[in-house]
Parts: structure tokens; C-alpha cells; sequence
């Protein structure tokens, strides 16, 4: 099979030589008689052999014997190969066409952050281009101890499948861990995805004022399918028997707007590019990841200290 690769390597030549378009032409001769189940009779394969191990003599015999006596069989290895490599260049060129990249179509593990989204809402300033900051705990709902020594800060959307996805991995966390670490959770809210995600944020917000928080936020995502989101966001706030004059009041009045957009704009700052996105002392993850992962990253800091 020697003959192929002479074929695509004279071809390839062969643009700029006519000598070599004169062996591409002699190649294809001899490989459509391989092909056709006869004899190669321009004796193209032979000379080829004889060149190549020819030239092998002089620095090693031994391994020019051992090639001219498993020509057959390398030739054959190296077509295979050829071969292989121009299927994954053709797959690779198919998933660039496609998708944009060689690898194929996008991983959608995580809410992917798109500051250019049709929906892009005006609040929110995606312009910044600063240097990346690694956030901190701010002021925001959090469980453990203020005292541990690793410290699990969550940027989530309420309105993402893949922050919901990833509750019962940080769940598991909180309870393996208890007070071992810190888990903050801060708000991400990816509205130009996920329309009035950010008021979604804001009730949990003033659910906190009435020490509900954490039983809110659950109700978020075991509810996160929704239509009129006013009145299921008060609805979860009148189910969780809060004071409704109280979180009507803090809720129409976007009292906590100011400090959704302070979380977004750290989370900003700290290079986002979806949700969930997890900095444990400052290693991060992306995406609702498995137990055993974070628990690798934790166990590794705990160790630290």
C-alpha cells in the first residue's frame, strides 16, 4: 500500500513539480491495479522500497533489514493511519462548519453567561474588562461556620437548570462538611437567558429579612417552572406563611435590586462564564459537578490549614 501514500504525497507535490505529478500519475496507476486486484506493474512499490531502506542502510542495517523485511505490513500501518487522520479532519471540519469548533457540539453543563443575548437586560452593565478578582462572602445568606477554613462561595441563577441540577451535590456538601467550611451562596441572575431572573433573586432576598431564606431558595428551584412569576414568587412567600405586607412591600419595591447587582457585578469581576460557578478558597468549578470532585478540592484545602 505503499503506492497510496506515494499517491497523496506526489499529488500534494506534484503542484509545484512536474516530476512529481509524473510519479502522482505512476502512483495512481499502481494503486488502481492494487485496487482492481492486479500486479503493480510500474514497479513503483519496489523502488520506493528499495529507496527507503536504501537510504536506512547507511545509518542502521539492522533496522533497514528489519523494514525491508516488513515493508508490507508497514505500509499497510501507515495507510490505516492516513486514513483514520483524514476521517477525524473531515469530522473536525464537519464540527467547525457546525458548531464553530473541532470538537463537536458545545458542552451545555452549566448556563452559559452571553452578555450578548437578544434579551440582555439594560440594568445590568456587562462592560467590565478589568482584571479578574476572586470574590468574597459580601453579606450574602451562607451556612457552616464563619470560622472554617475553607470558605464555598456559589454563583447561581434561581432560573437555571443547571444551578437546580447542581442543589443536591451542595446539599450533600453541607452535610458531609457541616461546620468545616463556609457555603455562601451569591446571586448570578442570567437575564439575558432567563427573563426576570433578577427579581427571583430579589424575593429570596426579602424572604431572608423574615428568616426564610434558605426555605425559599429550595422553593425556587423545586418550583422553577413558572408562568407569572409576581405571583408565584409572592405565592411561595405566602406558603412559607411570611408576613405578606412585609414581603409585598420589600418585593414591589425592588428593595434588594441594588444588591443583586452588587453580586452580579462580582461575579463579573471574577471572570464568570455561567452558572453554577463554585470558588472554593479560590479554586474554582463550573457546572453542577459530582460529590467526589468537590470533595477532592475540599479535602485539599482542609489539608492546607
Amino acid at each position: 500500500m505503499i503506492c497510496l501514500l506515494a499517491l497523496i504525497v506526489f499529488a500534494v507535490l506534484g503542484i509545484f513539480s512536474s516530476t512529481h505529478r509524473l510519479l502522482a500519475k505512476e502512483a495512481f496507476d499502481c494503486v488502481f491495479r492494487r485496487l482492481t486486484l492486479r500486479k503493480c506493474e510500474s514497479g513503483l512499490d519496489k523502488r520506493l522500497k528499495s529507496n527507503i531502506t536504501g537510504k536506512l542502510m547507511r545509518k542502521s542495517p539492522r533496522l533497514a533489514g528489519l523494514i525491508y523485511k516488513n515493508f508490507e505490513i508497514i505500509s499497510w500501518a501507515f495507510t490505516i493511519l492516513l486514513v483514520v487522520s483524514l476521517i477525524y479532519s473531515a469530522y473536525s471540519g464537519y464540527n467547525y462548519f457546525k458548531y464553530g469548533n473541532c470538537y463537536g457540539k458545545p458542552s451545555e453543563a452549566f448556563c452559559i453567561f452571553d452578555p450578548a443575548g437578544n434579551t440582555k437586560a439594560t440594568v445590568y452593565d456587562y462592560g467590565y474588562s478589568g482584571p479578574v478578582t476572586f470574590p468574597t462572602i459580601d453579606d450574602d445568606p451562607y451556612l457552616g461556620s464563619k470560622n472554617a477554613n475553607v470558605t464555598v462561595i456559589e454563583f447561581g441563577c434561581f432560573m437555571c437548570k443547571y444551578t437546580k441540577k447542581a442543589e443536591a451535590t451542595v446539599k450533600e456538601i453541607i452535610k458531609a462538611y457541616g461546620d468545616k467550611i463556609l457555603y455562601v451562596y451569591r446571586d448570578f441572575p442570567l437575564n439575558e437567558r432567563h427573563l426576570e431572573a433578577d427579581i427571583h433573586a430579589e424575593a429570596a432576598d426579602c424572604a431572608s429579612e423574615q428568616d426564610k431564606y434558605w426555605e425559599y431558595h429550595d422553593l425556587l428551584f423545586e418550583e422553577q417552572e413558572m408562568e407569572n412569576h409576581t405571583m408565584m414568587l409572592k405565592g411561595f412567600a405566602e406558603k412559607l406563611g411570611l408576613n405578606m405586607s412585609e414581603f409585598n412591600e420589600c418585593f414591589d419595591s425592588r428593595k434588594y435590586r441594588e444588591e443583586v447587582l452588587n453580586d452580579f457585578e462580582d461575579g463579573l469581576k471574577a471572570g464568570i462564564v455561567g452558572t453554577p460557578t463554585f470558588f472554593i478558597n479560590n479554586k474554582t468549578l463550573v457546572g453542577p459537578r459530582s460529590f467526589n470532585e468537590f470533595k477532592k478540592v475540599i479535602d485539599k484545602e482542609l489539608q492546607r490549614k
